[in-house]
């Protein structure tokens, strides 16, 4: 007689997984639809079916976002583990003979902007016959990225343990989250408290990102809250331009800013100091064997002399 968990995985297909995967790493069904290139009903269908052949439900639908409940978080580990053999055994059966080598690095944009150009530009000169992938994103799907095998190595902030549950991670540099505004901002020029920063409209990277958690924590540990006038952005072009128009401040990793910082443009506000500095470094998933071309960016990363220009 067949084994119940041998009848339950035959009944699984590889999208309804795709779709749970996806969906648990970034919180949300709308997002896992953006990403898959699929229609939201789709991927709540694709999941739907698969808590139908596991018995289970594996999503909290009484939460906000796609949050998993026991069962849930127990099956991801198994779902993500069963979807890298696949993209392993898929590689190895089509074989790489005679394809030009490639290098996927998944980035968070601080590091696509300030640190990632020089060193790819001094890895290809040594290795001018390698093609380099860049993928910016948040760190959730980035790390979700690796664990699947579509991505080689992420370079960012040290995540949430249970997000980087499984990989590696390695420090590189220090980096501070700071508070910046426009020259001609009204606190431009002060030496403003943290009170006296709150007062005016904040932007801010989404919820459930690494570096809003981050500040989360910090504006927490300083007794506020919360915050009445926010705006969420992952763009930097867009916070960028919006400072330069508004009385905004933004809270935004050093590197992305540190050219407008040095020419004037925007002006550091000097809150938060050691209490939003954070670790950016090589993260790498140890279930996959590194390809030639991979483990020698790897090795140049480590080489690579990262500079903040803040002395950190």
């Amino acid at each position: 007689m067949r084994h119940k968990a041998d009848l339950i995985s035959q009944k699984m297909r590889l999208r309804q997984l795709r779709c749970f995967v996806t969906a648990a790493r970034m919180k949300s069904v709308g997002a896992a639809a953006d990403k898959l290139g699929l229609t939201q009903p789709s991927v709540s269908r694709s999941i739907r079916e698969l808590e139908q052949v596991l018995g289970h439900d594996l999503f909290d639908r009484s939460m906000r976002g796609a949050e998993l409940t026991r069962r849930g978080r127990d099956f991801l580990e198994a779902a993500e583990a069963g979807l890298l053999q696949i993209w392993q055994g898929t590689r190895a059966a089509i074989g790489d003979v005679g394809a030009q080598e490639v290098v996927r690095i998944g980035a968070l944009p601080n590091v696509c902007s300030r640190m990632l150009p020089s060193l790819i530009a001094s890895f290809k000169v040594q290795m001018p016959g390698v093609r380099v992938v860049i993928n910016p994103g948040p760190n959730a799907v980035l790390l979700g990225a690796l664990r699947h095998g579509e991505t080689d190595i992420v370079i960012g902030r040290l995540s949430s343990s249970e997000e980087m549950r499984g990989l590696v991670f390695e420090a590189l540099y220090d980096e501070p989250l700071v508070f910046v505004v426009r020259a001609s901002h009204p606190l431009a020029h002060k030496s403003p408290s943290l009170q006296d920063v709150l007062d005016y409209p904040m932007l801010l990277p989404p919820e459930g990102t690494i570096i809003r958690q981050e500040v989360s924590r910090f504006l927490a540990g300083q007794g506020v809250g919360g915050l009445p006038n926010v705006i969420e952005t992952t763009s930097s072009d867009f916070q960028r331009a919006y400072l330069a128009i508004t009385e905004s401040v933004a809270i935004i990793p050093q590197g992305v800013v540190q050219r407008e910082i040095e020419s004037g443009d925007l002006v550091d506000l000097g809150i938060g100091g050691r209490g939003l500095v954070g670790p950016v470094g090589l993260t790498t998933n140890p279930d996959v064997k590194l390809s030639g071309a991979v483990a020698m960016m790897v090795q140049h990363v480590r080489r690579h002399p990262f500079h903040t220009g803040t002395g950190m």
